[in-house]
């Protein structure tokens, strides 16, 4: 059967939009936080620690995990969340949607997979240690990468919502 024409031309169905939307706000805020935020010890659960703000304070936790070359790898982290995370929301939006979400959602995924790595080590036991200081045990953030990583899968593997008839 062929699709009515109107629906060739609309990008997304109201039950995807969250599966775009939420992740997108998701990054976008953490990516924010990674920038600017000056509760930064906190974030990383360590109230204790003396750790600049934004993308140095993120540099020194890099630095823990023993990723190289830290700050530009944190400018990059943060340049993915946000950028990617408003490409998910505006995406929908936009010419070239299958192509925009997936160039959004790879990154996003890649990231995720770092993130469940570090995620995965400290449940393990292995918390990163900054100053003496074990930081980063957080496994409550379990959950919510697999749940982001669950969703840009997802969103590479069916980029555009396909209208279907017969359901």
């Amino acid at each position: 059967m062929r699709h009515a024409a109107w629906a060739e031309q609309v990008p997304e169905t109201l039950g995807r939009r969250p599966l775009r939307d939420v992740p997108g706000v998701i990054f976008l805020s953490f990516g924010l936080m990674k920038a600017f935020a000056s509760t930064f010890p906190f974030l990383v659960g360590a109230p204790g620690l003396a750790v600049s703000s934004g993308p140095e304070g993120f540099a020194r936790l890099l630095t823990g995990l023993g990723v190289p070359f830290p700050l530009f790898n944190a400018w990059m982290v943060i340049l993915v969340e946000v950028l990617c995370g408003v490409g998910l929301i505006l995406g929908a939006w936009l010419p070239a949607t299958a192509l925009l979400t997936r160039l959004c959602a790879l990154p996003l995924a890649v990231n995720m997979l770092v993130a469940l790595s570090v995620g995965v080590r400290q449940v393990l036991g292995n918390p990163v240690v900054l100053d003496g200081l074990p930081v980063m045990n957080q496994s409550w953030r379990l959950p919510l990468e697999v749940g982001l990583l669950a969703a840009m899968v997802y969103l590479l593997w069916r980029p555009v919502a396909r209208w279907r008839t017969g359901w």
